[in-house]
């Protein structure tokens, strides 16, 4: 009899795949609604069910003979490389293709050559991390699933010359869940890294779903950048394999109790920069926000529920023994600095995809920096960072792709008024706004969290200091959004038309975990961190530290106070009201607020933001920010070298 434990684990990995199998099978979408569902709430139920029994006691499990799984898995990392060959040759994309030849070559190699002898190890693990990761995929990730039923609808009525491909887009979304369950839930580097290579493949193809060429050329960009980060994991594992030791290094446990951090340098310096890809971390951010180009589904699901936070898991995953060299230390400061580069080059922006690419960015820089300093408080405050910013981001991506259906736009200027004009979703924007930059919200909760880490950690002032700068610029760009919100304008109303009920269930329910999880910041600290860090290293053990009781009410008790206020404030906004017209000096002002301005020319009485695109924008910034990005990572690799022969 299997323990239910195995059986929830193996119904998250191969429903998914089962489902996707399914959906690029059947063509009707009542059918495809119905499957979608049904699967939905079964990968929502044993998600929950997992992550409860893991939080009461990690869980640990292995099976006997599982040499088959691992040979189906190394045929999936051929097929991989395999297709983006193909689709590279085909596309005549040369630096693909160069580097698609070279990862399947290195696997080839590792799985025929690389692995010598028995390499039994514990098949599953699922820690106090991956418990919250399996959350954050099961339910974000499904969620944004059920939203995209809706989405799709209408997307092909405003992109028109699209070719309709929902088969095939529904089986990819629900092939990236399953990869990346398997990459939370395996404990052997060999078959993470299959996951890991399969989420590449699905989000090159998600990112090219609609074959114009902007969206072929910003696919094969994210996919050679990604590509980098597959070849940096796969040498890690070459490295590791190379190390005499009495356990084996490709099992995550053996690899994070082992107590020669020394002989790990050279893997972990390419660990991080196969992090750092996947989190799209400076200089590698242009995949991600060139991934925009996509339908909304795919961008809200590679920001909060999968790709990048694969990234910062890993990241995470390894932040003891990050801290224990000097890798950690660079590998913080690109963190930091993209944090810091990426919120100014947010301001710039009035696109409110792009908008949001930029702040994922710089919210997974900031997750980078804690983890590569690798303490208890500092990993405390990644987890924090990783939960909170994967309900709001999804929230607003949600939020912003039904606006763009119904405005027709999505540029932050023309969402003045949207409380009037659209009061269901922009009151769920407002929710996600606030939760992404307010006091005493979520992502300000974590900031103070990261904070107290940086206050101990080397270069603590550098540190400190990039998280007062990045962190006002952060208020710069969300202010003027909320402020657009509110703004009361005289415009037309929206066009009349509902949201599908998939839409409105995923974002009413996104709303509602947002809230959740910031009123519930107590029970996640002390009931599913603080057990996650007494157990990875005797060090870290913080006993039943969490926050004072005192403190925890007051700040729930001003949490509640700002909630009731922006929801009487988004009801009061929402209402018609009257109309005045604006005053402009005495200038005649015609009845759709226009005036006569020079020249007997009507002009429109509008008001817009400040951008700074001289100071802020990508042409000032970017190349200055790979040059420094670039030079860290050189240093950080050239240290991991230096490490290992000190060491020999």
């Amino acid at each position: 009899m299997y323990p239910p434990e195995l059986i929830a684990i193996l119904i998250l990995l191969l429903v998914p795949v089962s489902a996707a199998v399914l959906l690029a099978v059947f063509k009707p979408d009542l059918v495809r609604n119905i499957l979608a569902g049904i699967t939905s709430v079964i990968i929502i139920g044993s998600s929950v069910f997992l992550a409860w029994k893991a939080l009461l006691a990690p869980v640990s499990l292995t099976l006997e003979h599982t040499e088959w799984i691992g040979m189906l898995l190394f045929i999936a990392e051929i097929g991989v490389a395999l297709v983006i060959l193909g689709l590279s040759i085909k596309y005549r994309k040369i630096l693909p293709l160069l580097l698609s030849v070279v990862q399947l070559i290195l696997i080839l190699i590792l799985e025929l050559f690389g692995i010598a002898g028995p390499h039994a190890m514990t098949t599953f693990t699922v820690t106090g991390l991956s418990a919250v990761m399996v959350l954050i995929i099961g339910i974000i990730g499904t969620l944004i699933c059920v939203y995209a039923l809706g989405y799709m609808k209408d997307y092909h009525d405003h992109q028109i010359g699209v070719p309709v491909r929902k088969r095939y887009f529904f089986a990819l979304m629900f092939l990236f869940l399953s990869a990346m369950f398997g990459l939370v839930l395996f404990n052997n580097l060999m078959w993470i890294l299959c996951a890991w290579e399969v989420t590449t493949l699905c989000s090159f193809l998600l990112i090219g779903y609609s074959r114009t060429p902007e969206a072929v050329k910003n696919a094969f960009r994210a996919v050679w950048m990604n590509l980098i980060g597959g070849i940096c994991f796969t040498l890690a594992i070459f490295f590791l394999l190379r190390i005499n030791t009495p356990v084996n290094l490709l099992s995550v446990t053996d690899l994070l109790a082992f107590p020669n951090v020394s002989a790990l340098t050279i893997p972990l310096a390419f660990i991080a920069v196969a992090g750092l890809t996947k989190a799209a971390q400076m200089p590698f951010s242009t995949w991600l926000t060139g991934a925009m180009v996509a339908p909304t589904p795919v961008s809200a699901l590679l920001h909060s529920s999968t790709m990048v936070k694969a990234g910062v898991y890993l990241l995470v995953l390894f932040a003891p023994l990050f801290s224990q060299t000097w890798v950690g230390i660079f590998l913080a400061l690109i963190g930091a600095f993209t944090f810091l580069a990426t919120s100014a080059l947010a301001i710039s922006q009035s696109n409110a995809k792009k908008v949001l690419a930029y702040s994922t960015i710089a919210n997974l820089g900031l997750i980078t920096a804690c983890a590569g300093i690798g303490t208890a408080e500092a990993i405390m405050a990644a987890i924090l960072l990783i939960i909170f910013h994967a309900v709001a981001k999804a929230l607003l991506f949600l939020c912003v792709g039904a606006v763009e259906h119904k405005i027709g736009s999505r540029d932050i200027e023309d969402m003045d008024g949207l409380l009037v004009r659209l009061p269901l979703l922009s009151t769920m924007m407002v929710i996600g706004i606030s939760g992404m930059y307010l006091a005493p919200f979520g992502m300000l909760i974590s900031k103070w969290a990261a904070l107290e880490a940086f206050l101990t950690a080397p270069l603590g002032c550098v540190f400190i200091a990039i998280l007062a700068f990045g962190s006002a610029f952060t208020i710069f760009f969300w202010t003027k959004w909320l402020g657009k919100l509110f703004m009361r304008m005289n415009r037309p109303p929206a066009e009349k038309i509902a949201l599908h009920i998939s839409e409105k269930l995923s974002v009413i329910v996104m709303g509602v975990l947002v809230i959740g999880c910031c009123l519930g910041f107590p029970a996640i600290i002390t009931g599913v961190i603080i057990p996650y860090l007494n157990g990875i290293r005797p060090y870290f053990y913080l006993g039943n530290k969490g926050f004072f009781y005192f403190d925890t009410l007051v700040m729930l008790g001003l949490m509640a106070f700002i909630l009731l206020f922006l929801v009487i404030g988004a009801f009061l906004g929402s209402r018609e009201g009257r109309t005045i017209a604006p005053y402009l000096g005495g200038r005649a002002v015609d009845s759709e607020g226009r005036f006569l301005g020079s020249l007997g020319v009507y002009k429109e009485a509008k008001t817009s933001n400040y951008y700074l695109e001289e100071y802020c924008g990508e042409k000032a910034l970017l190349k200055p920010s790979w040059v420094i990005s670039g030079v860290l990572i050189i240093v950080m690799l050239v240290l991991g070298f230096m490490g290992v022969m000190i060491w020999i």
